[in-house]
């Protein structure tokens, strides 16, 4: 069976996941970012994270937390806020792409601290999805979501180089 995309009426952004738990949240979107990503885009992430986890709404992170007596969602909120994990809105949902956490407890893949240390300060939310999705030349072309466990060090010098050729 195929996954369809249905498109939904518009309706105003549901913040109250991450509002609830830390009323700052919203403070880190940046201030390039569109208010409306491509249907395409998203479909394009969607393949491109599908062989690492896929992404899934913050719900259903918390969700598949409980389920394995993981982190709640006051928990998930906090990193979120202080952008420990990658999260980004489409559609009037908060969207966390799965390969980040680990799959005994749910916790952030230590890893990506370094990394998002490097992109999160010139790369909005929706950038930085794609940067980790999208194949990187100074990766010779692989993909950083499928390359950063098995070669850290290159895919770090590739978000340095990027941070500057982005901040320059």
């Amino acid at each position: 069976m195929q996954n369809l995309l249905v498109p939904r009426p518009a309706s105003p952004p549901d913040m109250s996941f991450v509002a609830r738990y830390a009323s700052g949240a919203t403070k880190h979107l940046h201030p390039r970012a569109p208010a409306h990503r491509s249907d395409h885009q998203f479909i394009a992430m969607l393949d491109s994270y599908r062989d690492s986890g896929g992404i899934a709404r913050a719900s259903e992170v918390v969700a598949q937390s409980r389920r394995i007596f993981g982190p709640d969602a006051a928990t998930l909120s906090s990193w979120i806020t202080t952008r420990e994990v990658l999260c980004f809105e489409w559609q009037w949902q908060t969207w966390l792409p799965l390969f980040q956490f680990s799959r005994v407890d749910m916790r952030p893949q230590p890893e990506l601290g370094q990394l998002f240390a490097e992109l999160t300060p010139v790369y909005d939310p929706w950038e930085l999805a794609n940067w980790f999705a999208q194949p990187n030349p100074w990766l010779s072309d692989r993909i950083p979501v499928d390359t950063f466990l098995s070669d850290l060090p290159a895919v770090l010098e590739a978000a340095r180089a990027d941070r500057f050729v982005a901040s320059g």
